[in-house]
């Protein structure tokens, strides 16, 4: 049926008013259900789809359908996917005769599929954002040019209100990830010591800083009797989040645990029994627990961990290279507790995870690496723990420059007065 001078006025006005009810409203699911109500009407449709493209996954899915269930189907496929590869809309009289169509969802849900107006849903830059399909006129006649032209007006607004209502979405959804990652990094941060404890005969310096928000690294001074301490260092595979989950638990699971009177190497032995259990196939931690004792004596029990570097006030740092396999590897590994020899007044012990010596930064890439730490603690050990762990830490950043860390760095250095 030909257009009269009236339905296009009526029209025109139908799609200025719509025009404005998108520019007003914000909620993308309100307003694609808005666009796909008004699309129906105007061109007396019996049912129609509104696909959105999924850049990432190079797909089509339909947010919003009219007698339909969720469809995806990927770019340039289908008569809708031709349509949004190709930026052209598509006018098909009979559905069966054109081989870009599937009969398959006719056949499942028992509805006939006569004629098809498919038009892409641009921005003001011509990218496709989505296409509308619409469904059997029903008048029983295939759409017509006016429907095209009716169609197309609605739906280049269309397009543009859809990019900006998904530009806000996601930026929306920034600012809850910012918001979210900012409390996990708030709650990470309680979790360590605030500051390192005070004991007769030994004073402590630490440093730990995560290359994301959240990270894997992990610290801690968990008292004993006698004025004894066990000073913890960990390290998770990876960074961010999901690294500083097995962090927060592995803290919890070995304060629960330090209730108990066993040796260190016992105490890692439980811990890696529990953890093992949780941890997944590709995910590791490795730690180090250093036994202090008021009286100077000295013990420790390595996962997996970088051992401590002990440097003696007479210059030399001790050989020490035992350690054994990484937590949450095998269900049944055992620890065993290594001696160090008595620290005396002068004596300087340091902890730290790989980020410290392995940071590097461009051009070349160099690690800062292990002779640099040893250097350092050996020029400031005589003034104190706070001083040596100072230096390693400016000294790295001057490694570093301009360049942020690739990995998650903590330090911990204890002084024997």
């Amino acid at each position: 049926m030909d257009s009269t001078p009236g339905d296009l006025l009526n029209d025109l006005q139908t799609i200025m008013a719509v025009s404005r009810a998108m520019g007003s409203e914000r909620d993308l699911d309100r307003l694609l259900d808005l666009i796909l109500r008004s699309v129906t009407d105007l061109v007396h449709a019996d049912r129609a789809t509104l696909f959105l493209v999924d850049v990432e996954r190079q797909e089509l899915w339909s947010r919003i359908a009219h007698g339909a269930q969720e469809i995806r189907l990927p770019m340039g496929s289908g008569i809708a996917g031709a349509v949004a590869s190709s930026g052209t809309p598509v006018n098909i009289p009979a559905a069966y005769d054109d081989p870009r169509f599937n009969p398959d969802n006719d056949r499942r849900t028992g509805y006939r599929t006569w004629s098809i107006l498919c038009m892409p849903l641009v921005t003001h830059t011509n990218a496709v954002v989505g296409v509308i399909q619409v469904l059997n006129k029903r008048s029983g006649e295939p759409f017509s040019a006016y429907d095209e032209q009716i169609l197309s007006a609605l739906c280049s607004q269309a397009g543009v209100v859809i990019d900006n209502a998904q530009l806000i979405l996601r930026d929306l959804e920034r600012q809850r990830l910012a918001r979210d990652m900012e409390l996990a990094r708030q709650i990470q941060l309680s979790l360590l010591p605030q500051q390192p404890p005070i004991l007769p005969g030994w004073r402590f310096a630490t440093y730990s800083r995560s290359c994301d928000q959240t990270g894997g690294d992990y610290f801690d001074f968990m008292m004993r009797p006698a004025d004894g301490v066990d000073v913890v260092v960990g390290d998770v595979s990876g960074h961010g989040l999901a690294a500083a989950m097995v962090m927060s638990t592995a803290r919890a699971t070995l304060r629960a645990l330090h209730g108990r009177d066993d040796g260190a190497g016992e105490l890692m032995t439980r811990l890696n029994h529990l953890l093992e259990q949780d941890l997944s196939d590709e995910t590791f931690m490795t730690m180090a627990l250093i036994r202090l004792g008021g009286d100077g004596s000295c013990s420790y029990v390595s996962a997996g961990h970088e051992t401590p570097l002990v440097h003696r006030a007479g210059g030399v740092f001790d050989a020490i290279e035992e350690t054994d396999i990484m937590l949450g590897v095998l269900d049944d590994a055992t620890y065993g507790t290594h001696a160090i020899a008595t620290l005396r007044r002068g004596d300087i012990l340091t902890l730290f995870t790989d980020g410290i010596f392995e940071a590097q930064a461009p051009p070349d890439f160099t690690q800062w690496g292990m002779d640099r730490l040893r250097a350092a603690i050996a020029r400031h050990a005589a003034q104190g723990a706070q001083v040596v762990c100072d230096a390693v830490v400016a000294e790295v950043s001057a490694h570093l420059g301009a360049a942020s860390p690739h990995d998650d760095m903590t330090i911990v250095v204890a002084e024997r007065l």
